[in-house]
């Protein structure tokens, strides 16, 4: 996939929306919240080194696990903080394949959903 598929891809998503909160090289998918929050990311597309990079978040398990599994295709997230990088991970496009990369967005999602008020689930349940 492409960071363009996996951007259209990730805004099918009840609720989501993009963002460009670093500039236009940096698109951030992000779920609706509250307005006096500013959503909970959970994607984040960019291109490193001339390649399409996608940061998602998983369990720590399942980073790990990745991480160790992948040759390299999956690393620690790209500029996460500490706090973040055992369950941040960035995978680079080109060297993934498009059904992982759809189930790297879909738990990246859920987990973001998780995060919500019960009152911002109740609310983007109602959207279409």
């Amino acid at each position: 996939m492409t960071a363009e598929q996996v951007i259209k891809y990730c805004l099918a998503k009840k609720g989501a929306y993009l963002d460009f909160p670093f500039g236009d090289w940096y698109a951030t998918v992000k779920i609706k919240t509250s307005p006096k929050r500013h959503g909970y990311v959970f994607a984040e597309l960019f291109e490193q080194q001339g390649e399409e990079k996608f940061t998602f978040s998983t369990s720590a398990e399942d980073a790990e696990f990745l991480r160790q599994a992948s040759d390299g295709a999956v690393v620690r997230g790209w500029h996460c903080p500490p706090v973040q990088a055992k369950y941040k991970s960035t995978a680079t496009l080109s060297r993934v394949g498009d059904d992982l990369v759809k189930q790297f967005a879909d738990v990246s999602y859920e987990r973001a959903y998780s995060k919500l008020t019960k009152e911002e689930r109740e609310n983007l349940n109602r959207l279409n």
